[in-house]
């Protein structure tokens, strides 16, 4: 018979590590740390210099906006709300470069908060139509009515329907109406006339639609 060979159980030891001795070292781009643990603290937002960051921080400022952070200074921020602006504009002149832009970050901020999205894109449309003076006329409409596009959009992603009774939509007429001499419609004795209005299709909304 065979004998059974001698095994020798021996025990190891890991050397565990002090975690205590682990330093972490945090840097404030704002300057002042302790001022910005501050802001963070109460849930303040301050900037400096926005027109030194590409896109002015303008989709961040939004985005802090609608998670009910406050301005740190309520008399700086018209201004900076301009520089944020003016920079994101430089950065992304063309409207199709700026919805891509926009629909990113929602991607990537947004995850699981997709009731957010309307508050946020309506937060940053009216710091848009407030602070903006760098553009043209007709590029600020077409900005605004981008984002307006994109709200809309994301209340018909979530079946949600804007409340009738703020709602007002103006219709852009067939060419034939221009024929005063066209006349397809009965108009009862006494009833007020009808106007049409040659406007495009939009909708005007109280929050701020148009």
């Amino acid at each position: 018979m065979e004998a059974a060979p001698n095994i020798q159980e021996t025990e190891t030891t890991v050397p565990t590590r002090d975690l205590t001795a682990i330093t972490v070292v945090a840097e404030s781009m704002y300057g002042d740390f302790e001022q910005a643990m501050d802001h963070l603290r109460y849930r303040l937002i301050a900037t400096r210099n926005p027109e030194e960051i590409r896109g002015g921080g303008l989709l961040k400022y939004s985005n802090l906006l609608v998670r009910e952070f406050k301005p740190a200074s309520e008399t700086e921020i018209k201004t900076l709300e301009r520089y944020m602006c003016s920079r994101f504009f430089i950065d992304f002149p063309d409207v199709n470069e700026q919805q891509r832009k926009i629909e990113s970050y929602l991607r990537n901020h947004f995850i699981g908060e997709e009731k957010s999205k309307y508050d946020y894109l309506m937060t940053l449309r009216r710091v848009v139509n407030e602070s903006t003076v760098c553009l043209m006329g007709h590029e600020r409409r077409q900005t605004l009515n981008m984002i307006t596009v994109l709200a809309l959009k994301v209340l018909g992603e979530q079946n949600i329907i804007p409340n009738t009774t703020n709602v007002t939509c103006y219709y852009q007429p067939a060419p034939y109406m221009a024929d005063h001499s066209f006349n397809n419609y009965y108009i009862a004795h006494g009833q007020p006339p009808l106007f049409y209005q040659p406007y495009p299709l939009h909708i005007h909304m109280q929050t701020g639609l148009v």
